[in-house]
């Protein structure tokens, strides 16, 4: 099997921890480079630890519009499908930057039916 070990292992973590770094050869946008890999706590430990809103700022360019930013603020088990929709349909916005959001603002009515 591709990527399996010569011991049957698919995956040999760098350090005893289970951490290590790897080559990316799957992005076109990042290949070449490397990313940091760690074991990971189970699901439900995770989920508890990460914040429960992250603000995603992206940018608009247009050539009908003036460059500016939006600020959405998404709950965390909702981020990786919004994430995706801009990736997917954003057209001329695209992701600025991701960050935690302990508490969005009262005017994302976030959490009011």
């Amino acid at each position: 099997m591709e990527g399996e070990k010569p011991d049957g292992r698919l995956w040999v973590p760098d350090n005893p921890d289970g951490s290590g770094w790897a080559e990316v050869d799957w992005a076109s946008a990042v290949r070449g480079s490397r990313y940091h890999y760690r074991h990971g706590e189970p699901l439900a430990e995770a989920r508890a630890a990460r914040p429960p809103f992250y603000e995603v700022v992206t940018r608009l360019e247009s050539a009908v519009l003036e460059p500016h930013e939006n600020r959405y603020y998404v709950p965390a088990d909702r981020l990786a499908d919004f994430l995706a929709e801009i990736a997917l349909a954003g057209g001329a916005e695209t992701v600025w930057h991701v960050e935690p959001c302990p508490v969005p603002p009262l005017e994302s009515r976030l959490g009011r039916g």
